[in-house]
């Protein structure tokens, strides 16, 4: 009770002080304005993307290999963000789930910056599962799109697998192959026809200050080349204690447009530096409930604890009209990374006291990688009837290798407790920093043909296969893997009225199966066997006014790999059986009245494990999968100038298999969190000036977060005020 009034004390002292920063006239301020005015519709040039009323979401998406269509033609579950989103609900010194979450299917298992994890329909994935426009593999687990250089976010949380082409395996430093559930594709802002010259300061956290630079041009006799460059630098303090955030980039995006071609090339350089701040845990306590979690500002990082990346990236998509009907298409990209971390164990063990376990350890390593993207084919339409095709054939390759060398300190080194932070013993130390080696390399080949049919006003039905031929090699043991196989994809859609669209869609993914990595498991190198999985899905559509809801029932079928406890801190990772997820989700955006908008959904999840070694584990539920989640966000516009944010993210029970346990698990509890967030549109002299606060946890609620289909899960971050200021210059 006193903890609850403390945080409702705080929070009326936050509204207080930000009060006198809109009468103020000048103040430290939030990555890309937290704009919250909300336009009509809007038309863009590039791609025909049409906003839903309330420019929270797109009313049209990228389709794979067919393009962007509407919503209402897609045979899937799609939320297309638009910047405003982003805009609106993205924490600058934060990952980018702080947007993400408000897709019902998206739920974090991670607030640090030094993860990008989360889950999709409760299975995890991580930076390593976006697109880049429309490049699969050019982010990992530390790095994910910067959102000050993004235009929109498609989210696809359905079976869309076979018109994407093929990706690497790659999941980098989490070993993972697991085919994703979904997709996710990340655009970047083109220049407009009107000038933008913008300039942002953010403060968040305990003192983490950011500049942004957004410039665009258009040059030509028709405005027919464009360029549009970004820039970010972010140092200081986050809001966990000792844990620090510097980030410097700059990407440009150059692009060309015409009436028989369109070519877009992004490039930038990024450098990411995180101190402290891992939030990540492991359980193996006696008991089958969670201590209560910890203060989510302590610490848990010895001094030098730092993750360090940098790199460079590239993409290039170029369309040229080579007929009437027909279209050649281009779409390459390229990503290097390079750096290291000295941590702790990536996850601390701890008991039901809460102290934690003498086999953790600390952690030198060093990493390398390297990702390179190629596709290229035709689109053509043409009827038969009163069948309009529009059909694509591509061709892509991949290319993939990654270099690391992990060097752990000795065990028992490492004790302190969750509520005091980590103590360090005698014989501590930090491990020495090697050279990485080598781990393995991918080289991936895929054909892709695709057919997506409209059949007089009320039918669309979509029909694709891609054929994927996939090379890998294992450098640590020499094990080379060889598959052929066919990746089907197909949907329908019925549309009895315009506004009326009820659909079903079947997808299967394959992937080679993880290498398993880290000195705590006995079988390290192996590489797993490859991992399958299928998705069924129906649904419908309702287009209401200004309003846009989809619900959906899913089947998502994949492999299960767990991890046994063999005592001693040491494990063995195996494949065991497989997981389904069975669920529901309802999705609704858009602008029910001239003053407000609404945006978010539910889901509901349930999950089980079958077919396991010996029936052991059959009908046991998944790691870290909460039956129950969803998200509620609201935008209030009394007027041009003012704009009033609230957003409520709940996500329900969940559990992890405990050896150790009486029961055999133990279990995370539920949550709720509660976000707030005010702008103001002023004018200094004759400069455009927003004005932004937000308070991300404005109720300083402290809880855990599982992960899904695994037994590690994540910390919360505490109560985090962020400031903005953009100057339209």
């Amino acid at each position: 009770m006193k903890k609850r009034s403390k945080g409702m004390l705080m929070t009326a002292l936050i509204c207080g002080a930000i009060m006198p920063v809109f009468y103020g006239g000048a103040v430290a301020h939030a990555e890309k304005t937290h704009s919250f005015d909300l336009p009509t519709i809007i038309v863009e040039a590039e791609g025909n993307v049409v906003e839903l009323p309330g420019g929270m979401v797109n009313e049209t998406a990228k389709m794979g290999v067919f393009g962007n269509k509407s919503v209402m033609e897609i045979p899937y579950s799609e939320m297309s963000m638009t910047q405003k989103s982003v805009e609106t609900f993205v924490n600058p010194a934060g990952p980018l789930q702080s947007v993400l979450i408000n897709n019902p299917s998206i739920r974090t298992s991670s607030t640090s910056p030094m993860y990008s994890d989360f889950s999709m329909r409760g299975i995890n994935m991580n930076g390593n599962h976006m697109m880049l426009n429309g490049i699969p593999s050019l982010f990992y687990q530390f790095a994910e799109p910067r959102s000050h250089f993004i235009e929109r976010i498609d989210i696809t949380s359905g079976p869309n697998a076979g018109v994407n082409g093929v990706s690497m395996s790659n999941n980098g430093t989490n070993s993972g192959a697991t085919p994703a559930p979904g997709t996710i594709n990340v655009v970047t802002k083109r220049a407009k026809d009107t000038p933008i010259t913008r300039y942002t300061q953010t403060f968040t956290g305990r003192g983490n200050f950011g500049e942004y630079i957004d410039v665009g041009r258009r040059f030509g006799k028709n405005k027919e080349w464009g360029v549009r460059i970004n820039g970010e630098y972010l140092d200081g303090e986050l809001s966990s204690r000792k844990a620090k955030d510097k980030e410097r980039n700059i990407f440009v995006n150059l692009d060309h447009r015409s009436e028989k071609s369109n070519t877009n090339i992004f490039l930038g350089h990024w450098d990411k530096r995180v101190y402290h701040g891992q939030r990540w845990f492991t359980f193996n306590g006696k008991s089958d409930s969670m201590p209560e979690a910890p203060n989510s500002k302590n610490n848990y990082d010895f001094d030098g604890t730092v993750k360090y990346m940098r790199g460079w990236m590239f993409t290039i998509n170029h369309d040229q009209k080579i007929g009437k009907n027909l279209d050649w298409f281009v779409n390459a990209g390229h990503h290097y990374r390079t750096g290291y971390k000295y941590n702790s164990s990536s996850a601390l063990k701890f008991n039901e006291f809460g102290k934690f376990d003498s086999s953790n350890v600390s952690n030198a390593q060093a990493e390398e990688g390297n990702n390179t993207y190629i596709q290229t084919g035709v689109r053509g339409k043409f009827k038969t009837g009163i069948v309009e095709h529009n059909v694509s054939l591509s061709v892509d390759r991949s290319y993939a290798k990654y270099w690391n060398n992990t060097h752990n300190s000795a065990k028992g080194t490492i004790g302190g407790d969750l509520y005091n932070g980590v103590a360090y013993l005698a014989g501590f130390e930090i491990p020495e920093l090697r050279t990485p080696t080598l781990q393995w390399d991918e080289v991936n080949t895929g054909i892709t043909i695709g057919d997506s049919m409209k059949i007089g006003k009320k039918w669309n039905v979509s029909i694709a296969a891609s054929r994927k031929h996939e090379n890998f090699e294992n450098k640590v043991n020499g094990q080379k893997i060889k598959n052929n196989n066919v990746l089907p994809t197909y949907g329908i859609t019925y549309q009895p009225t315009e506004n009326i669209a009820i659909y079903a869609g079947h997808t299967e993914a394959f992937s080679r199966g993880s290498v398993v990595s880290g000195t705590k498991y006995v079988n390290d190198g192996e590489t797993l066997d490859p991992s399958t999985s299928k998705q069924n899905e129906i649904g419908v559509k309702v287009k209401s006014g200004k309003t846009l809801t989809t619900f959906s029932l899913f089947d998502i079928d994949q492999q299960s790999v767990i991890d046994t406890d063999l005592g001693g801190g040491m494990y063995r990772r195996a494949i065991d059986g497989r997981e389904r997820f069975r669920g529901a989700e309802l999705t609704f955006n858009g602008k029910p009245h001239d003053k407000w908008t609404f945006t978010g959904g539910l889901m509901y999840l349930d999950n089980e494990r079958r077919k396991t070694a010996g029936g052991a584990n059959d009908g046991k539920f998944v790691n870290g999968v909460a039956k129950w989640s969803g998200v509620l966000g609201l935008i209030y516009e009394p007027d041009d100038k003012w704009g009033i944010m609230g957003r409520l993210v709940a996500c329900g029970t969940s559990y992890i298999d405990n050896a150790s346990s009486p029961t055999g698990k133990t279990r995370i509890p539920s949550y709720a969190t509660l976000d707030l967030g005010v702008n103001y549109k002023a004018k200094m002299g004759k400069v455009p000036v927003t004005i932004s606060a937000t308070c991300f946890n404005v109720l300083n609620k402290d809880y855990w977060m599982g992960r899904g289909s695994s037994t590690t899960f994540g910390l919360s971050m505490p109560r985090t005020l962020l400031l903005s200021a953009t100057f339209d210059l």
